[in-house]
């Protein structure tokens, strides 16, 4: 017998766990179940809203488990609140699926469970279509006025910093795509690099009324950086040698006769997610301290300048040749 959209939505989207509850529907009066969510937007509050579409195949694996590709596909849409220093409220769902696979919906809908949890964002409504495998995640989240992190307001003299280390979600891409499975130990930190990124949702709504400008790394670190210097009307120089490299790609770039351990690739990898921050020098203090506060790591590789270009000098100050500046779709 066939199995209907509504009947798809109620058995697996529409239940606890991912559903608002008691205690959120102050904020969402009105969640799946009719044409339109409500969304109740507190005073003084501005509602960020970002969205992404994942692709089977592009954008993850479609043989992937589902859970995993639930989480990825629900941190990445996070991690843009996490730019702009956003507190998650809500999100809607798009999935298109080839057929209606019970067990890997079943799974699907435990990934997003804890992603729901963990960052206390709710689903509250979207659609599910027959077609080819594709997810559209549209996120909501809460900003206080006047404590917004964009990409337009760096200046010269700020101080560059980025969150966490670089490269283990670009070394994944690299090594799946040539059909290597990271099901191995040595492995695992890529894998989980991948299909498991943390969202600095704290970090984020810390550094608001801290930083000047922000971006998460999403399609690489030289490339997302250049949005900023764009916006911004600025230069950006990178110190290669302050690059903050995973230590899976150390050591696999080392074994592949790498001399730089992988710096290309840690200034180039897209699916990061960590966070990109743009301080004024008087703020770099409080922008550290929010980081430890936070336990999370937190380095200083670089500064705006005047100019146009994002560049990465070596110790002597000349600029080091960058194969590629970061994932383009077209």
């Amino acid at each position: 017998m066939a199995v209907s959209e509504f009947d798809l939505i109620k058995t697996y989207f529409n239940k606890p766990g991912l559903i608002p509850t008691k205690e959120q529907s102050v904020k969402i009066p009105l969640g799946i179940g009719d044409d339109c969510a409500l969304i109740e937007l507190p005073p003084g509050k501005l509602l960020a809203i970002s969205m992404d579409t994942l692709v089977a195949d592009v954008h993850f694996p479609a043989k992937a488990d589902s859970a995993l590709i639930a989480q990825r596909a629900l941190a990445v849409n996070l991690s843009d609140l996490a730019a702009m220093g956003a507190e998650p409220l809500a999100f809607t769902l798009a999935l298109s699926l080839p057929k209606a696979d019970e067990s890997w919906l079943q799974a699907f809908s435990l990934g997003l469970e804890t992603l729901v949890q963990t960052y206390h964002c709710p689903l509250i409504g979207g659609d599910i279509t027959k077609g080819p495998l594709s997810i559209t995640i549209q996120v909501h989240g809460l900003l206080n006025k006047g404590e917004v992190m964009t990409r337009s307001g760096a200046k010269p003299g700020d101080l560059v910093y980025v969150s966490g280390e670089l490269g283990a979600a670009g070394l994944a891409v690299s090594l799946m795509n040539n059909g290597m499975l990271l099901d191995k130990p040595d492995t695992q930190e890529l894998h989980t690099a991948y299909f498991q990124p943390v969202p600095r949702i704290n970090l984020g709504q810390s550094c608001a009324a801290i930083a000047s400008a922000a971006i998460d790394i999403s399609d690489g670190l030289m490339a997302d950086l250049g949005h900023i210097a764009k916006q911004s009307g600025v230069g950006i120089e990178l110190n290669a040698k302050a690059i903050p490299i995973a230590r899976a790609v150390k050591k696999f770039m080392s074994t592949m006769g790498d001399k730089s351990q992988g710096l290309n690739l840690a200034l180039t990898a897209g699916d990061e997610y960590e966070l990109a921050l743009i301080v004024a020098e008087d703020q770099q203090e409080a922008l550290q301290q929010t980081a430890a506060d936070l336990n999370v790591p937190l380095t200083l590789i670089g500064h705006v300048v005047k100019g146009t270009r994002v560049k990465c000098l070596n110790n002597d100050g000349q600029e080091i040749e960058v194969k590629t500046s970061g994932y383009q779709h077209f």
